[in-house]
């Protein structure tokens, strides 16, 4: 072999590991990037959920304070009710009282 072709191939040896060596930089900038990406996209995925998990929490304390005035207005008419019901009978039971003691 000639000292020309040997040098030729040394070449092309020296050139291919360049190559390698620019192939292996860049995987290791590509898997550094993705590494990058992914965790960008967990922060945001996280903060996501938590906005979402703050909203819904929201929207559930707002209907069970609305069903909770709800039933306290519910309860409030059931008082008066009762509170009316029980001013009517004892009217009676006043009357009813006095029938009998007069009588007695």
């Amino acid at each position: 072999m000639s000292l020309k072709a040997i040098r030729e191939i040394q070449n092309v040896e020296e050139t291919m590991d360049q190559q390698r060596s620019e192939a292996r930089a860049k995987a290791q900038r590509l898997i550094a990037e993705a590494e990058r990406e992914g965790r960008e996209l967990l922060k945001r995925g996280r903060e996501d959920s938590a906005k979402k998990t703050a909203e819904v929490m929201k929207a559930s304390e707002e209907r069970a304070e609305a069903r909770r005035a709800e039933i306290l207005s519910a309860a409030e008419k059931d008082c008066a009710a009762l509170k009316a019901g029980a001013e009517a009978k004892l009217a009676q039971a006043v009357q009813m009282i006095v029938g009998r003691v007069v009588e007695s």
